[in-house]
């Protein structure tokens, strides 16, 4: 199980109704952060998106708001792609068949990025 996160716009504070203006990605226990990148706005790494997010809403699928420097702890910490948890298994990284397709690209952090719809 996991969770998605958005770029929100035009939230509704009575029923926390959103327009998701970009899918950034999704948490999984035991995985890296998985990124939505979006070659034709240049959001094909963590440090783009960390510079774009920086003014922006962001909100998990449920609708609640997490905080900007909450969400680059999460990313740079527990959800990084080399983080290794207190039982010794290390974060796995999800797009290891997109890779091979052209689909999917780790950034020089070792992020990994997919260009295709995913949720």
């Amino acid at each position: 199980m996991g969770t998605n996160y958005y770029v929100a716009k035009n939230k509704c504070e009575c029923c926390k109704r959103f327009d998701k203006e970009y899918h950034i990605g999704k948490s999984s226990f035991g995985w890296a952060f998985s990124f939505q990148g979006y070659r034709w706005n240049k959001l094909i790494s963590w440090r783009n998106w960390k510079e774009f997010l920086k003014t922006e809403h962001i909100v998990d699928e449920y609708g609640e708001e997490m905080d900007y420097e909450a969400f680059c702890w999460m990313i740079e910490t527990y959800k990084a792609p080399g983080f290794v948890r207190e039982n010794g298994s290390k974060n796995l990284v999800h797009n290891e068949q997109g890779r091979k397709d052209g689909y999917d690209w780790d950034d020089e952090n070792g992020y990994s990025f997919c260009s295709r719809d995913f949720s």
